[in-house]
């Protein structure tokens, strides 16, 4: 029988992101509520900001939420799109939007030395690696929306192209192949009829 289970390519920048802030945000919860304890309540910054340790605590919460949604997100092939999973917002891309799909080497997009150190060390395990290219006509949506949802690295920065930095890139580029050779046939043979 076969599986008819969508596979999932997990998509790299999200995962470094959550590896690195998931320790410092889960010790932001116990460092505010000890603040908001140990702080006396005649204290001067007790008065000025009663409830600091309350909102110390609650930006680790956030960003540890943040880091578990971070893990999920995937790129998922359909039969006719395939979906870009992000931590809050999933955005479907037609295979009629499809021009062509490509690997290609990481640093040749974004070379390691026009970035930060900062941006070099948190991204380190995916410099070397192959990324998958999909040169699209055009974004279902205007580029600032789609560059409020997506990490930076998954938009081309000099062509009309989408950057799927995975760690299975060969089986993500066969699955996008396969199911956009499937959606073309599907439409020639609408057109026929």
């Amino acid at each position: 029988m076969k599986s008819t289970k969508t596979p999932r390519f997990v998509l790299l920048p999200y995962l470094a992101l959550s590896k690195r802030w998931v320790g410092p945000a889960l010790w932001l919860i116990p460092a505010g509520i000890l603040l908001w304890w140990s702080v006396p309540q005649t204290a001067q910054l007790e008065q000025r900001y009663p409830f600091l340790g309350f909102i110390i605590s609650g930006v680790g919460l956030v960003i540890v939420i943040y880091t578990f949604l971070a893990r999920r997100a995937h790129v998922s092939c359909h039969k006719s799109n395939f979906v870009i999973h992000t931590p809050f917002y999933p955005i479907a891309f037609s295979y009629q939007r499809v021009e062509m799909v490509r690997p290609t080497e990481f640093k040749s997009i974004f070379p390691p030395e026009n970035e930060k150190n900062s941006r070099r060390r948190l991204y380190k395990n995916i410099w070397g690696k192959t990324v998958i290219v999909i040169n699209v006509k055009g974004y279902p949506f205007p580029k600032w929306w789609l560059r409020l949802w997506f990490h930076p690295y998954l938009m081309h920065p000099r062509e009309t192209a989408l950057v799927l930095p995975v760690e299975d890139w060969m089986g993500l580029s066969r699955s996008l192949e396969a199911l956009r050779s499937n959606w073309l046939e599907g439409q020639r043979q609408r057109r026929r009829k």
